[in-house]
């Protein structure tokens, strides 16, 4: 009668012991995952608070050909460079949202705006935020419930060249698209500096995202608003 050699006893342990092992990991599993409920004890419920109502409309006033998304996880706006690392930056980014973001029509980001709770956000929350926004080159602004930006702070969040090439192409009549512009580069003058400093694109680390006033681009802007001469019968 055939002996079994000390090598395939070896291999009958390790694949006993593999088998166990899987079956451990099932088990954990399934324990880990809440079994489904007979009754869903649930009720709708706003997905907006007062103050992010009052926000979203503020929003949507000052960038009316925008898209404005509320509650957008980071992880819809940010990849990873390498594949193999998508497990890990998903676990690090989690849940962690902004209250808004600020689209353009193809779906980038370029704004992202948070207002914060009575508690505010850990800072390792808010240093992962810092630091998303700042790689996808998404500015960001954060303002408390009672301190809600006002609609020339909402569109000095976006470079001056796609603000104002957006409100250019709005069918307004000459004098009224005129005054906007004017009101928007001059608003953009005066606010560039103090609401940076606002907010947390202050740090130095940060600064160098921030595209400088052309002054080519506000020329443009001017000129867009010019009425065209009718043409001669």
């Amino acid at each position: 009668m055939p002996t079994l050699e000390p090598w395939s006893f070896a291999l009958l342990a390790m694949a006993l012991l593999l088998g166990l092992v899987l079956v451990a990991l099932r088990l954990r599993r399934k324990s880990t995952m809440p079994e489904l409920p007979t009754d869903w004890a649930l009720t709708a419920r706003p997905v907006f608070t007062t103050e992010e109502k009052r926000l979203y409309r503020q929003l949507r006033d000052a960038l009316p050909h925008h898209i404005v998304l509320s509650k957008l996880p980071l992880v819809r706006f940010c990849q990873p460079t390498h594949g193999d690392q998508v497990r890990y930056w998903y676990r690090l980014l989690g849940s962690t949202h902004v209250t808004f973001a600020v689209c353009s029509t193809s779906g980038r980001v370029l704004a992202a705006i948070d207002i914060e709770a009575e508690r505010g956000a850990s800072q390792r929350t808010q240093q992962i935020k810092q630091s998303v926004l700042g790689v996808c080159r998404v500015r960001y602004l954060r303002c408390g419930p009672d301190e809600l930006p006002s609609t020339a702070d909402i569109q000095a969040l976006l470079p001056l060249p796609v603000l104002t090439a957006k409100m250019a192409s709005v069918p307004l009549p000459v004098t009224q698209s005129r005054e906007r512009l004017a009101n928007t580069v001059k608003s953009r003058r005066q606010e560039r500096a103090n609401l940076w400093q606002d907010s947390t694109f202050a740090d130095s680390r940060y600064a160098s995202l921030l595209p400088p006033l052309d002054p080519s681009e506000e020329t443009r802007a001017n000129g867009a608003a010019r009425p065209t001469a009718p043409p001669h019968r």
